[in-house]
């Protein structure tokens, strides 16, 4: 059985994991439904439904070839950590990656995946050419797909093979995090992102407080990274959710030593070293990425909401900001948008939380993380992308018997 990270999706479906681009082809041209699994790190149900799964971890292609200058090709399903240290190899990274790697590029690219920054883009932003495996079988490339319909695609134009990124020199980044009122991270947090190359908050829940994270570009020799006490914070959230059912008195307690434990980071590693952290605690989560202007207003409103109707929330509140692209299928085709993150424990219940703030995400014009859970449908999401339908167009022309549309996605992507 297939299950996702959150193990909030399974498939009982039999998997494949062909090993080379020919048995892929061939795998493919079969006429059953397929798709293909990656790390598994999306928390919506586009697998289900499928007569088959490809895992396409075995196939034979090195993960990083040979470049042209600042645009390299590499295996589009290789893991970012694993891509990483490879174009590091050969002097070069990633201009930017989110706060997890274990996905793959394909995974990430293919739902929007991001990072935070004001000038940064997304990592579909980053692709400048594309091989894939259409429904046929057939080799196309970004010279048969325009480019701006392939960077996104949630796996629906064909297979992502390869993919020529834009990368920078390798670099190092000096992380800053400090713990801060909410107040002061709300009022400032536009000149923060235009004063940093990456900079990014958590709200922790009912403390007021919240813990920025900087990063700026920086010369200095490698530090040693502190230990990362993430896993024991959120642990520490949620047994003060549980004793506040008993004692609210002894929740803000817990809350209150929490936050003085709290110590701010000061320390220089390799860019994707830094960005990166490991997530052993798993979760669901839902985020909309909003328009600049209204985000801290809808922010303020979604807190205000969580204190009073969801006392049983223990996760942080992530907010990040993306720069503009011009992907078909991107949340932040035509200009720059933050993005507001909420989660719940992977084994709880998350419909009561998400439901009663998902309508404040879209009332704002909101678009969502394709990777990340939401309730929208086909009406909806035509009316948020102003090339929607000319995509569904290109996808029922590349793939008129749906053999990449589950039952989920045929609610996103018809009519």
């Amino acid at each position: 059985m297939w299950t996702n990270w959150a193990k909030n999706q399974s498939a009982d479906t039999p998997i494949s994991r062909p090993a080379s681009i020919a048995e892929l082809q061939q795998a493919v041209a079969r006429p059953e439904s397929l798709r293909i699994v990656g790390a598994g790190h999306s928390f919506t149900p586009i697998v289900s439904g499928a007569d088959r799964i490809l895992d396409l971890s075995d196939l034979s292609l090195p993960a990083v070839q040979q470049g042209d200058g600042d645009r390299i090709w590499v295996n589009a399903n290789a893991r970012l950590k694993e891509l990483s240290p490879a174009l590091a190899d050969q002097g070069f990274a990633f201009r930017n990656l989110g706060d997890i790697n274990t996905q793959s590029l394909a995974g990430a690219v293919s739902t929007a995946t991001h990072g935070t920054g004001r000038e940064l883009p997304c990592l579909a932003a980053e692709i400048t050419a594309a091989r894939m495996v259409s429904a046929n079988g057939d080799i196309v490339t970004t010279d048969d797909i325009p480019l701006e319909m392939a960077q996104v695609t949630l796996g629906m134009l064909g297979i992502l093979t390869e993919a020529q990124i834009s990368v920078v020199p390798k670099y190092n980044l000096r992380r800053q995090v400090r713990l801060a009122p909410l107040e002061e991270s709300l009022e400032h947090m536009h000149q923060n992102w235009t004063a940093n190359r990456n900079f990014e908050f958590f709200y922790i829940p009912f403390t007021g407080k919240a813990v920025e994270l900087r990063h700026t570009l920086s010369d200095d020799p490698e530090g040693k990274a502190p230990r990362d006490l993430d896993m024991i914070a959120v642990k520490v959230l949620k047994l003060a959710r549980n004793t506040g059912r008993f004692s609210g008195g002894l929740r803000s307690a817990l809350l209150k030593l929490l936050t003085l434990a709290q110590s701010d980071e000061d320390y220089v590693g390799e860019s994707w070293r830094v960005l990166c952290s490991d997530r052993h605690i798993r979760f669901k989560e839902m985020e909309y990425h909003l328009p600049p202007d209204v985000a801290g207003d809808v922010l303020q409103e979604v807190i205000t909401r969580l204190h009073r109707d969801h006392k049983d929330i223990y996760f942080p509140i992530e907010v990040r900001q993306t720069a503009g692209d011009t992907a078909c299928l991107s949340p932040f085709q035509g200009g720059p948008r933050i993005s507001i993150a909420i989660h719940t424990d992977a084994e709880e219940d998350h419909s009561r939380y998400f439901n009663a703030l998902e309508p404040l995400f879209v009332e704002a014009g909101g678009r969502p993380h394709w990777g990340k859970m939401h309730s929208l449908s086909y009406n909806d999401l035509s009316s948020l992308y102003p090339d929607f339908d000319r995509f569904c167009a290109l996808r029922e022309q590349l793939d008129p018997d749906d053999k990449f549309l589950t039952p989920s996605l045929a609610r996103l992507f018809r009519p």
